[in-house]
């Protein structure tokens, strides 16, 4: 259905001229990429919070405020070609370090109360929110100089990506577990940096 969701559009657009795919293809990387690591985020602190409600309610409400913010912060980038590669790369080995070093270092602090343990939560979370929320303004304003007519896909493609990747992360860890699903993230986000790298720019 996501597939369909995807591609459908874009076979039905009579009234213009309907963007590639591969010109889509970051937002459906990145849309991918963030809910993946979401999922594995959440299930990581599972057990260092206690409980997956807990987890949950921490872990989205860090991801969202902290995503906004990295979103808000983009406005004062001045080249937007360059900050976009440079938060792509952060995030990539931001996310691709947490899947092999977050689990030891949260299982080292687990004998902090509930408060402080919370409180290195939020910390800890505040670099994914923030490396997580620039793609996607950034993204979006490079297609919208190249596609002016067609900025609804790219939105559209990201919720469908998003929502596909919420299936596809818990069967990626439920059969070759949360590292791998993590990692998988991490690849999403190489790749959105590859597009961002070698890809068409609007020329200023």
């Amino acid at each position: 259905l996501s597939v369909v969701a995807f591609v459908l559009p874009l076979g039905l657009a009579r009234d213009t001229e309907p963007p590639s795919i591969g010109s889509l293809s970051f937002f459906l990387a990145i849309g991918l990429g963030f809910l993946l690591v979401e999922i594995t985020l959440i299930q990581r602190f599972v057990l260092f919070l206690g409980f997956p409600t807990y987890a949950l309610s921490v872990v989205l409400f860090a991801l969202l405020v902290f995503s906004g913010i990295g979103s808000l912060l983009t406005s004062g980038i001045q080249d937007p070609r360059r900050g976009l590669v440079g938060v792509l790369v952060a995030a990539s080995l931001l996310i691709a370090v947490s899947a092999f070093g977050l689990q030891p270092l949260l299982r080292s602090l687990i004998d902090l109360p509930f408060a402080a343990r919370v409180v290195v939560a939020v910390v800890l979370l505040a670099p994914f929110g923030l490396l997580l929320g620039a793609p996607m303004p950034i993204g979006l304003r490079r297609f919208e100089a190249l596609h002016p007519r067609s900025v609804p896909y790219a939105w559209g493609v990201n919720g469908v990506a998003s929502v596909f990747a919420s299936v596809l992360g818990v069967v990626v860890a439920i059969n070759f577990g949360f590292m791998v699903a993590g990692l998988l993230g991490a690849a999403c986000y190489a790749f959105a940096l590859l597009h961002a790298a070698t890809g068409r720019w609007p020329s200023s």
